[in-house]
């Protein structure tokens, strides 16, 4: 019933998966906490396999898995065929991963640039303080969509412990939900699919906690099937506020011109892109973008004399830089980092990982004639080149194009330095003289 999960349930990305495969380890491990042997062996064997979907689940599930049998099957000997298995489903699919990659050291090498460029930076041993703070904040707005109404639940979390103790069903769930809400804040958080991972936990405890709370509600009334009655009305209250939210919410248009305060414009801004944006509308919305820019750009411009050009840290825009290479193989496709990040730039054509090259300096090929930036709106942060054209498309979006010539373009802290074509010696020099 969660607006999140339906989401990614309907894009072509892993996080619905996740939240089955953290599930069904959870259910083992948990049944292995009670003493089943057997079930100790299946939470590792899907643990295993659960790797195969998202690797990150390794880490983040392996802490309860271990807990789990350690308290509830405490011997030596399921733990150790607990971790055969576990080692042995791994490598059902990742032998097969790195011989398709073209050897461990390939794999090896590509994980070590996505760590450098994508994780680090987000780290509180790479990143700064605000850095971590931004994330939390991600975090805890992503939980609340994912729950939706079910989060005021939340408010009566204190009043549920008092009454009820805290057993050993609510530490099972604070061990499913608290490695990866750790590893969340304090080294990485992509996106609101994430949570994915603790969400099932969180819905059980909440609901845990709300039927407990309508049973206290429902003892003053007449009726006998009153708790009954009113549990039934609830749940079917949170449903169909989950399902009116994520078929029917639509993202507001964006604003940038109406002057606002600077917590306002932030708070906006992220209710946009961590709220509004995971609706079936967004959803069809980002599809309607994605197709305007792509036959924009192929129906205007060649793909020989084009270079496209995202960005990453324009506050006014989406980054596109995947969606561009996707859906625009034949271009040459870059990504600048703006908007205060550490200047770099992501090739298509110079890497098939997502390696950021930490130079100002982009050579272009003598065929390319122009840059075309595949931006939803022009950052406020930077200035415009001299000579750029605005076109503007369809959803509200523009094109901004900018003509090269001889002269090297000078954009931010980056230069764009066209090579010259191979000097063709006259006709008397080749001889056409006689």
């Amino acid at each position: 019933m969660s607006p999140l999960f339906w989401f990614y349930g309907s894009v072509g990305l892993t996080y619905a998966g996740e939240a089955l495969f953290a599930s069904l380890v959870a259910y083992f491990a948990y049944r292995a906490l009670n003493g089943s042997r057997t079930d100790a062996w299946l939470a590792a064997a899907y643990l295993g396999l659960a790797g195969g979907m998202r690797q990150s689940l390794l880490i983040l599930l392996f802490p309860l898995w271990l807990g789990s049998v350690a308290v509830g099957v405490p011997r030596l000997s399921v733990v150790a065929v607990g971790l055969a298995i576990l080692g042995a489903t791994t490598l059902t699919w990742f032998l097969p991963m790195v011989w398709l990659t073209g050897g461990l050291d390939r794999y090896l090498a590509a994980s070590i640039e996505l760590a450098e460029s994508v994780v680090r930076p987000t780290s509180i041993v790479g990143g700064t303080f605000e850095v971590t703070l931004r994330m939390s904040r991600y975090l805890l707005e992503s939980v609340l969509v994912a729950l939706g109404p079910l989060a005021v639940a939340a408010l009566l979390s204190v009043w549920y412990v008092r009454r009820r103790g805290w057993g050993s069903r609510e530490w099972f769930l604070l061990a499913w939900t608290a490695p990866p809400v750790l590893v969340y804040t304090l080294v990485h958080f992509g996106q609101a699919g994430y949570v994915l991972t603790f969400l099932p936990a969180l819905v059980i405890f909440l609901s845990r906690v709300m039927v407990t709370a309508l049973g206290r509600a429902s003892e003053s009334l007449p009726y006998p099937r009153a708790r009954v009655t009113l549990t039934a009305a609830v749940v079917v209250l949170v449903v169909l506020v989950n399902t009116s939210f994520f078929v029917s919410a639509r993202p507001a248009p964006r604003d940038f011109d109406t002057p606002r305060a600077d917590w306002i414009r932030q708070a906006q801004d992220e209710a946009f892109d961590w709220i509004f944006s995971r609706t079936a509308a967004a959803l069809r919305e980002h599809e309607e973008v994605v197709e305007t820019f792509v036959s924009s750009i192929r129906g205007l411009y060649v793909a020989q004399g084009t270079v496209v050009i995202t960005e990453q840290g324009n506050q006014r825009s989406y980054p596109w830089f995947r969606h561009a290479m996707f859906y625009l193989p034949e271009y040459s496709v870059y990504e600048l980092h703006v908007g205060g990040l550490v200047s770099g730039f992501r090739a298509s054509r110079l890497s098939t990982t997502m390696t950021t090259f930490p130079d100002t300096e982009i050579h272009l090929p003598p065929s390319a004639e122009r840059l075309v930036w595949f931006v939803d709106h022009w950052s406020p942060m930077t200035v415009k080149p001299k000579g750029l054209v605005e076109i503007e498309i369809p959803h509200g979006r523009f094109l901004y194009v900018l003509p090269l010539g001889r002269k090297p373009v000078e954009y931010e802290e980056y230069t764009f330095i066209r090579a010259q074509p191979p000097h063709r010696p006259s006709g008397a020099a080749r001889g056409w003289v006689r």
